[in-house]
Formats: structure tokens, sequence, C-alpha cells
């Protein structure tokens, strides 16, 4: 007479494989939190390193680049008019804020990295025209109501000739970055933040908008605070010159 015997994982067998899928889980999602911190300083540090090299051409060449009269004077790409704002052409076409990294870049200055075109933009993509952004997407700058702005989340030209962005950052990581570079408020400082999925770089900041559950922020009497319950990217930013 024979018996088949069949035998199963004990309790604590299966305890012991529940605790290292968990560990195994956690180490993934720390490594990934440490992976995006180290992209949001990278972004501080870029913002930074962007803000000496305007500072160093400024002492230079006597203006902003991208605003001066770069092309005959210089060989830089393109010639701005000198009064102190980046302004665009239409549909994104060889503007003072596209000539700006050109003005930077090895092929002008060469105070960043890089080697940027300074012509038109094409619609399939900016990443030959601007730098790439360690948090997503790329880098623009543009000039609103007498202020010049770095702007981060940056995709294809719109028919404004503005930068369209587009939301890379979670409320938290937004609230990161202007808690590094400003005073942790979304919609007054150095540091501005908005609900920005295709929408012009320039457009008001508003501190709060998309609909509930997709938010950047809300807004209380004026006083604007990031949602950091939302954990979906519903924010892009811009940062203002420091000169």
């Amino acid at each position: 007479m024979s018996m088949n015997t069949q035998k199963g994982f004990t309790l604590v067998e299966l305890s012991i494989v529940l605790v290292i899928i968990g560990l195994i889980i956690s180490s993934v999602l720390v490594g990934q939190d440490l992976i995006r911190s180290a992209e949001l300083r990278a972004t501080v540090t870029q913002y930074e390193q962007f803000n000496a090299a305007v500072a160093t051409f400024r002492g230079k060449y006597g203006g902003l680049p991208g605003d001066v009269t770069g092309n005959a004077s210089y060989g830089f790409v393109g010639d701005g008019d000198g009064d102190g704002a980046l302004a665009a052409a239409t549909n994104h076409d060889a503007g003072e804020n596209v000539y700006f990294w050109n003005h930077l870049g090895s092929t002008g200055a060469s105070l960043i990295s890089g080697s940027y075109l300074g012509t038109q933009v094409p619609t399939a993509g900016i990443t030959t025209h601007t730098p790439s952004n360690k948090s997503g997407e790329s880098w623009g700058v543009f000039g609103a109501n007498g202020t010049n702005y770095f702007v981060i989340g940056a995709t294809t030209p719109d028919t404004n000739g503005e930068y369209d962005t587009i939301d890379i950052l979670t409320p938290l990581d937004a609230k990161s970055l202007d808690d590094k570079i400003d005073d942790g408020r979304p919609n007054r400082g150095v540091a501005q933040a908005k609900n920005g999925a295709n929408d012009d770089a320039n457009a008001t900041v508003d501190g709060a908008g998309g609909a509930a559950g997709n938010q950047c922020a809300s807004v209380t009497t004026a006083v604007a605070t990031y949602v950091t319950s939302i954990t979906i990217p519903t924010c892009t930013m811009r940062f203002k010159f420091n000169l």
C-alpha cells in the first residue's frame, strides 16, 4: 500500500517570502524617490548655472543673451532689439527667446554646455534649440510684463511664439523646487507654478487651475498652497531671472 504525500510551504516560509518581496518593493520605491530627488536638485543647479551664465554674458557683451545685436557684432545667430525683454516671434520663429540659447551656448559665448541652433523651432520638437531639463522636457525663456523668466516643461512652439508646456511635476515636486529656490508659494516670488498642460508658458500664473483632483495648487484668500495629496504630474514652473 502506497501513500502520496504532498508537501507545501509552511506559514513561516510564506512569511519569509512575503517579507523578502516587501523589502524588494520598498527598495525599488526608495530608489525611485532618490532618483527623482536627484533630478530636482539637478534642475536647481541648472537654473543657478544659467543665471551665472547670463550675468557673465551681460558683463562681457553689455546686454542679455538673445536681446543683444549679436549677428553682425559677435557672430551669434539672430539680432535682438536691446530693450531688455526676451520677445518671441510668431510661431516661435527666430525670436529672442530662441536666440538666447544660441548666444549662451557653444555656438555663441560658450557659457553653457550644448550647441543650440537659434533658428526656427520645428513643431516636431525643440531639443536642438533649447537645453533638456533634468526634471523632464526642455527649458525655455520668455519676457512678460517687464520680467524675464526661465520655464521648465517646455515642448513644441505654439502660434503665439511662446513655448507650450506640459505638466512634468507633481505638486510635491513643484513645492520641493519652490522651497529650494524661493518661498514655497506657487503664485508669487521667484519660483511660480501652475497647472500648465498645453498652455502658453507666459500665461498668467493662477496658482490653481485644473479640475478637482487634477490641480497643482489651491487658492484661499489669494494665498496659494500646493495640493501635495495629488500624486500625478499637474504642475509646470517658471523662475525669474536672478538679475
